[in-house]
């Protein structure tokens, strides 16, 4: 009799090979789409892209329900290279806090004028459309600020004082950067990148420092700090 529990299997082997095919399609015409936006600005045309792709309009979309899907998985891809960048400085800090606090500065401003199309292309299409077209930015600045709020709770804590202030904390200083850079994109006016940077640094530690002193604790911004416990490894 013919074995037919392995014949069974085959279907299912090659549906797994089949949407493993079109999982690594859809990534490349999301890596299409990006490029595309960096070349042609937030107001590309999926025509633009699908050729970036190498493709036909319409055999981009049998990879996408719409323009609303690519803009989504767009933006998500977005989000992993820029938590990527910025994951290592929040998750595994070292040096002082004026240093920690600089480089995560300039790492999300430089990270933004690079990538400026790109980020427009994202908040453009964040203003009024569906609730997952905004939980796109949404998303990326809820992660960054979980990251924030995780380190500064741990700094808190090693001081003796209340981590519950550490998330509006961390979600406010997100919002400041992401938004005072937004608006330099716009209106750069004579304000270089690295004078942005600067001016951004220093008011966060300022803010950090008035923090720290209403609770009666001084905190040498030059003085290396250990790394809080508790942050994941």
């Amino acid at each position: 009799m013919p074995d037919r529990s392995s014949t069974a299997k085959l279907p299912d082997r090659r549906a797994s090979r089949w949407s493993g095919q079109r999982d690594k399609r859809r990534a490349e015409f999301v890596e299409a789409a990006i490029a595309a936006i960096e070349a042609h600005g937030p107001a590309v045309s999926t025509g633009q892209v699908a050729q970036h792709a190498g493709v036909a309009r319409p055999q981009l979309y049998r990879h996408f329900q719409d323009a609303d899907d690519l803009h989504r998985a767009v933006g998500r891809r977005a989000g992993e290279l820029l938590i990527a960048e910025m994951a290592p400085l929040l998750t595994h800090p070292g040096g002082s806090p004026a240093h920690m606090i600089d480089q995560a500065v300039r790492t999300l401003v430089r990270w933004l004028a690079e990538h400026a199309n790109l980020y427009q292309y994202l908040t453009q299409r964040a203003g009024g459309g569906p609730a997952g077209q905004r939980g796109v930015v949404a998303d990326i600045k809820t992660t960054l600020g979980t990251q924030l709020s995780a380190l500064l709770g741990g700094y808190l804590a090693v001081f003796d004082l209340s981590p519950r202030i550490a998330d509006p904390i961390a979600f406010g200083l997100v919002g400041f950067v992401e938004s005072a850079t937004d608006r330099w994109l716009s209106e750069p006016g004579s304000l270089s990148q690295e004078d942005l940077a600067d001016y951004l640094a220093n008011w966060i530690w300022g803010t950090l420092d008035h923090v720290f002193r209403s609770a009666g604790v001084v905190v040498d911004p030059d003085e290396p700090l250990p790394p809080p416990p508790g942050l994941p490894e």
